[in-house]
């Protein structure tokens, strides 16, 4: 295909770019911080300049873009952005991953060459430990006078090897060690967090100048989205993979969505960016999200944690009557929960919105609030989804089994197989197999084949819909079809992360187990595909696993002093945690509050006050 001069490249799939974006797309010859808060376009933006770079030849083949991400689905989301504005044959040298996955692919592919004794075994085990299990280690160890907290931290900040560390208190130094020989005991399956994984990637960069030398060969150009979450492990390697390098790195996020600090995020991490990395700025200020009354609202928000925030041009249009904000009183829990149920039932019936469209949001614990919404929305017809729950049987959550390549290449066959009509998952099957299959886009008669290939396997699978009805059988068989068509060997190779069979099967089982339960009670396989997209179910989620997302509606559970327990005025992380929660939501954002959940927080109420967001009465059931 023709490479276009930088002079002729225009914006793809979108009407205009606001000239910051324009700017900061054009812009190669520095490092680049680009403040984008809540609705201004991340995705689109760095989607558009992946194809900037790539049509103009600027990334010149075989070369490749890297965007990090912090959540699995915002590099998904991205990806499929990237795929929707690029040629084939130029997307397919985009990649889009986490920071996690990331860091995890190289330990699965130089994990031999980590100096002993920190050589991980080929089928380490990823562990989560609970915040108690820190503090149980160090009363196991004699050490109950320290921090179980501090622990955590230590594991993800100090690099290896521990012997080699100079810190202030040497008793540290034995703890780490101690910590280490516990989680590699067994030799043959060690246990490792993601923030150990991290400290074994910067120690095998370290060991071996080779390995860096060949990814900034790969990836001369890099996007950082979410930059504001980064930790000071993933910054380390930021900076040893990239700094002082010919790469050039964009980072993108807002710090008034920093709300992960709590987890090892930095509190300054677009500062020491720009300082180490010498990065110029630009600020975006469209807000392609919300309308203009909802961002009045956000903006009060947003000068209580930058009192600088320049307030955002709305480019959505308000197509809602009544209240777009206000605060629901309710007397108990039952009748908080009930009032809730009707009234998303009646917007739903009124054709407002759909029930997918409608976030319900909690500070934690979204299980506990499911025991009690769920019957609740049941009683007038709808159906609740915890995203964050496991499909019994599954180790991996709904939210991420969603965003699996695997799931999106059997879901995309599914769902050409099941609906007449689904072109934009035909083009997501003929990307997908042509990068599997290693057939050129660009190639006709490739192409060709590989469409009489496709074509004739969804005349089967639509042949086997049609013969066998849903049921846990049938979904394994459809499973294993596909599988079979498509190649798990090849899969298997273009996907890093499945490299290793227990991170392949985990995805596997966990896809299956959810077509299976989408399954249930099932009598037409365009219902187990809606059910397993989450179609007509009302998603529910912590504010953490919001991030990224829009809704039209979001409805926030427990705005009281109990669920923000430890909130304060001048606390930014909760203050931040609010600001995302608020800014999810397209047309409308309502809270609910209670006496059964706790008092009332008396500083939002007055803040939003400011604006005319009043509390009122919940509607009834």
């Amino acid at each position: 295909m023709a490479i276009l001069r930088p002079d002729q490249w225009m914006p793809k799939g979108v009407a205009s770019l606001e000239p910051a974006a324009l700017r900061a797309i054009s812009e190669n010859d520095h490092n680049l911080c680009v403040v984008a808060s809540a609705g201004a376009g991340k995705t689109e933006f760095l989607a558009q300049k992946a194809d900037y770079l790539l049509s103009t030849g600027l990334c010149r083949a075989p070369q490749r873009i890297l965007a990090i991400s912090f959540k699995s689905d915002a590099a998904k989301n991205l990806k499929d952005r990237v795929r929707a504005r690029c040629d084939p044959a130029l997307s397919s040298r985009f990649d889009s991953l986490t920071f996690d996955a990331f860091s995890k692919g190289l330990i699965d592919r130089f994990g031999p060459l980590v100096p002993p004794p920190y050589t991980p075994s080929p089928n380490y085990e990823i562990v989560f430990p609970a915040f108690r299990d820190w503090d149980d280690f160090l009363a196991r160890h004699g050490y109950r006078h320290l921090s179980g907290k501090t622990l955590e931290k230590a594991v993800a900040r100090c690099r290896l090897p521990i012997a080699d560390l100079n810190l202030k208190k040497p008793e540290w130094k034995d703890v780490l060690e101690r910590f280490w020989r516990e989680y590699y005991r067994d030799e043959t399956a060690t246990q490792l967090t993601f923030p150990m994984i991290n400290r074994l990637t910067n120690y095998v960069l370290s060991s071996d100048p080779r390995l860096i030398a060949g990814l900034r060969a790969t990836y001369p150009f890099v996007f950082l989205d979410e930059f504001q979450d980064t930790t000071y492990g993933q910054y380390d390697l930021l900076k040893q993979l990239f700094l002082d390098s010919e790469a050039r790195v964009t980072a993108v996020g807002d710090n008034k969505q920093r709300i992960m600090v709590w987890a090892g995020a930095m509190p300054d991490a677009f500062t020491t960016f720009a300082s180490d990395f010498h990065a110029k700025q630009e600020t975006l200020l469209s807000n392609w999200r919300s309308h203009p009354e909802l961002v009045e609202i956000q903006h009060v928000i947003a000068l209580t944690l930058e009192q600088s925030s320049a307030k955002p041009d709305a480019k959505r249009i308000k197509d809602v009557d009544g209240d777009v904000c206000a605060i629901w009183d309710y007397a108990d829990r039952a009748s908080e929960c009930e009032g809730v149920a009707q009234w998303i039932a009646d917007a739903v019936s009124a054709g407002e919105m759909a029930p997918e469209d409608c976030a319900i949001l909690i500070r934690f614990r979204p299980d506990k609030l499911e025991t009690e919404l769920g019957p609740a929305l049941a009683s007038v017809g709808l159906r609740l989804r915890n995203v964050a729950r496991m499909p019994k049987g599954a180790k991996i959550a709904i939210q991420d089994i969603l965003t699996e390549d695997l799931t999106v290449c059997l879901m995309a066959m599914i769902r050409v197989s099941a609906f007449p009509k689904a072109p934009d998952d035909w083009h997501v099957l003929v990307d997908r197999i042509s990068t599997m299959w290693g057939i050129d886009p660009n190639d006709e008669d490739e192409q060709d084949a590989l469409q009489d290939d496709l074509g004739a396997k969804v005349a089967e699978v639509r042949s086997y819909l049609a013969g066998n009805s849903p049921s846990g059988a049938s979904c394994a068989e459809l499973t294993q079809s596909i599988l079979d068509f498509i190649g798990e060997t090849e899969l298997r190779a273009t996907v890093p992360s499945y490299h290793r069979d227990k991170d392949y099967l985990r995805a596997r089982d966990g896809f299956l187990l959810l077509l299976q339960e989408s399954a249930e009670d099932r009598d037409d396989w365009a219902e187990v595909v809606n059910s397993f997209d989450g179609i007509d179910q009302v998603p529910l989620m912590s504010i953490h696993k919001s991030k990224g997302l829009e809704f039209h509606t979001v409805i926030f559970f427990g705005l009281d002093e109990r669920s923000w327990w430890n909130f304060e005025p001048n606390d930014s992380e909760e203050m931040r945690a609010f600001f995302v929660a608020f800014t999810r939501a397209m047309q409308r954002v309502f809270f609910t509050s209670c006496s059964g959940r706790g008092t009332k927080l008396t500083y939002i109420d007055d803040l939003i006050g400011r604006v005319g967001v009043e509390r009122i009465p919940g509607p009834p059931s």
